[in-house]
């Protein structure tokens, strides 16, 4: 995976994480979500390096990048936190504006950068989400049923660590099954390498605090965002899988929701393909959509 890329460790924020890079250009950041790490784009990264700087790290407490200490108001983890560690990591590469492609709990991350750090972002792709305020405020017994984690993984500490920490495998094999689309097999090489990080108390420590930070400080920046009216000044192209059977913003009006929130262009459309995993159940479907949309920076 990743030939050609270098890999490294970057502090930025106060964190460090692990990065990989390759490519020149203008610069792209690719974001991954839960429960996986960046190897998510193993099939997307490559193509987009041929005309542009790519950009694919951890977020903080995922995969192989540093888990900080769990703090009472979950700000550590924070999209708005890690939002400054991507715009932090991108000035220490020397990139002062760049586009987002980001994937799940990565695009909430993306979101934030693109309000927060409206002067570095050009443009902002969203793969399967609509905004933390969104899900919460929009939540029925169907999306409750498909985005049940939401409030599991948001209860106090230890009590889904504990609960998780028993069969971290059983619990990411099975969860990453049921939001794919039916029969969908994962490549074994990701998903030995999910398991991997997912098994370090840490990673399941920070992906928790990731959701209680949703249920908590990030809700409330959207909240305040949406009452103010701001919006997102760069274009915005939204991708969301048509075949995950509960859950996930195919449930509402996905464009309609990311027009509120924009007052640029907003693209985009179900992928009937796949479910929640785009990058890696129909990557040449999301490489069609994401080359166009990035050739504008060229």
């Amino acid at each position: 995976m990743f030939e050609g890329f270098t890999q490294q460790q970057i502090q930025a924020n106060g964190v460090t994480l692990n990065v990989r890079t390759k490519g020149r250009g203008p610069a792209v950041v690719l974001l991954h979500g839960y429960p996986q790490t960046h190897v998510m784009w193993a099939a997307i990264a490559p193509k987009l390096a041929e005309t542009h700087s790519v950009v694919v790290f951890d977020t903080r407490g995922y995969g192989d990048s540093e888990c900080p200490p769990s703090d009472a108001d979950h700000r550590a983890f924070s999209k708005r936190t890690m939002a400054a560690d991507a715009a932090a990591l991108m000035t220490a590469l020397g990139h002062e504006k760049f586009a987002v492609v980001s994937h799940d709990r990565g695009a909430r991350v993306g979101f934030r950068l693109a309000l927060d750090h409206a002067d570095r972002v050009t443009r902002y792709m969203s793969l399967d989400v609509v905004p933390t305020y969104n899900m919460w405020e929009n939540i029925n017994m169907r999306s409750a049923l498909g985005g049940f984690h939401w409030a599991y993984l948001a209860q106090p500490a230890p009590k889904p660590e504990t609960m998780i920490g028993h069969d971290p495998d059983m619990w990411l094999e099975w969860l990453m099954t049921s939001w794919a689309a039916p029969g969908f097999k994962f490549d074994d090489a990701l998903m030995a390498e999910y398991k991997r990080c997912y098994r370090k108390p840490d990673v399941i420590r920070g992906a928790c605090e990731d959701y209680r930070a949703g249920a908590s400080c990030d809700f409330e920046d959207d909240k305040a965002d949406a009452d103010a009216g701001n919006k997102l000044s760069c274009p915005v192209l939204c991708l969301w899988g048509g075949s995950r059977s509960l859950g996930g913003p195919k449930t509402g009006s996905p464009l309609d929701t990311w027009r509120n929130w924009c007052s640029a262009e907003v693209t985009g459309a179900a992928v009937p393909e796949s479910g929640h995993f785009l990058a890696e159940e129909a990557p040449e479907t999301v490489l069609e959509w994401a080359v166009p949309f990035l050739a504008a920076d060229l």
